[in-house]
């Protein structure tokens, strides 16, 4: 696994971060793409949809995850962000330092907050999106999540071994370029192994699509992280 990167995140549930809240308009899409085709239905559940900063989205692993954030109500501007907030990060503000977030809503102002990661309020089971994909090629979409997963493998059916598949810069996941223990085409079920960031829980699931070039949700056997009782939730 990727021990650093799941560390990384890890680290977002175990301390505090300091920085300032804006706004940058009711904006649809975003880096995550996770309103490809809908917006998971934890991204409901939540009280406002963020961009992170770029410094804290380590590439796109922190897409999905959800925070908490306090505002003092000190700042400037004439909307300030007063109060605890559980958030839904789907994008990336790239002009952002750490510890900033930039809140998805037409409102003014720069406002003194805190951030800290959250396990999502998250109902029912992950879920999964496919993009560009053929029995040759996979480019697949981990949703609804209670926490990001960090690191996936897939199923390799002829050589009974699981490869882990790499993170794009736009919130999927897809085979590793040149790996020569890819099979292809592409068997079904696909068998996937999920690890969150903590590393404490591992999940296997299975999708078996209609067709490779399927644009809806696919769901899997019903499965998610379990509330992990050491890191902060909802």
């Amino acid at each position: 696994m990727d021990a650093i990167n799941d560390d990384k995140i890890y680290n977002l549930y175990r301390s505090v971060s300091f920085g300032d809240g804006t706004y940058y308009g009711n904006k649809a899409g975003g880096l995550c793409q996770l309103n490809v085709p809908s917006l998971p239905s934890v991204a409901y559940a939540v009280d406002a949809l963020v961009a992170l900063n770029k410094p804290q989205m380590f590439g796109s692993s922190a897409c999905g995850i959800c925070l908490r954030v306090n505002g003092t109500g000190q700042g400037l501007g004439l909307d300030p962000i007063q109060g605890s907030f559980t958030v839904y990060v789907k994008d990336l503000c790239p002009e952002c330092k750490a510890g900033d977030v930039d809140f998805a809503k037409k409102a003014d102002g720069r406002w003194d907050i805190s951030i800290q990661a959250i396990q999502c309020p998250v109902s029912g089971h992950i879920e999964y999106t496919l993009q560009g994909s053929n029995d040759y090629y996979i480019k697949l979409q981990v949703r609804n999540d209670r926490v990001p997963t960090t690191t996936l493998f897939m199923y390799q059916h002829k050589k009974k071994i699981y490869v882990p598949l790499m993170r794009t810069r736009d919130g999927f996941w897809e085979f590793p370029k040149k790996d020569k223990r890819i099979e292809k085409p592409i068997r079904k079920p696909i068998k996937l192994r999920l690890h969150a960031p903590d590393r404490r829980y591992t999940l296997y699931d299975e999708i078996t699509p209609s067709s490779m070039d399927f644009k809806g949700i696919i769901r899997g056997k019903g499965v998610q992280y379990p509330v992990n009782p050491n890191l902060p939730s909802a």
